[in-house]
């Protein structure tokens, strides 16, 4: 019976992870090595023009690592480029707060507070910014965690709060997606 229990568990394992697309089937049609996604041009729900979303980003990342929170709005923004479909076809807004905060400095805080040359998710929020994303990082946050304006990274917007970022944009229609 044992035999027999782990013969089907390798068996369905084995299936699952046939089902999965491979890393090299993935796409990157809008942010480039980022976020990349496997086309699947007769699923059910496709992307479609006019959506407008606003991402809370608090996942946290060690400074040398990308964000998953930023990784997933890259990867939103691909699934819109394996529909056929322009960055301008969605309107994105992204908002770092809590631990994510740190994602928003520049190479020169990274540097400093963390020691890593590079804060790696910089060239991806400018690939975002070039797409059209708004980048936000929460006012809040960087006076809690002792962080200042200056440390920010470029083009990154400071809000006065998190909140404020998420209320407004879904005042103005924008689906709210936490990126945990």
């Amino acid at each position: 019976m044992t035999r027999a229990f782990l013969a089907l568990v390798l068996c369905l394992t084995a299936s699952a992870v046939a089902q999965q697309p491979a890393a090299d089937k993935l796409i990157y049609p809008i942010i480039p090595k980022v976020g990349g996604v496997a086309p699947l041009p007769d699923a059910a729900e496709q992307p479609r023009k006019g959506a407008k979303v606003v991402f809370e980003i608090t996942a946290d990342a060690r400074p040398a690592d990308l964000n998953k929170g930023v990784e997933r709005v890259a990867r939103l923004l691909n699934l819109y480029g394996s529909a056929g479909l322009k960055a301008s076809d969605v309107k994105i807004a992204m908002v770092m707060h809590g631990e994510a905060t740190k994602s928003a400095l520049s190479d020169a805080a990274s540097k400093g507070r963390f020691g890593v040359e590079r804060n790696p998710n910089l060239a991806v929020i400018a690939e975002l910014r070039k797409a059209g994303v708004e980048v936000f990082v929460c006012g809040q946050a960087l006076a809690y965690k002792g962080f200042k304006h200056a440390e920010v990274g470029e083009g990154i917007k400071v809000a006065s709060a998190a909140l404020t970022v998420v209320i407004n944009k879904q005042a103005d229609g924008y689906s709210y997606v936490p990126a945990h």
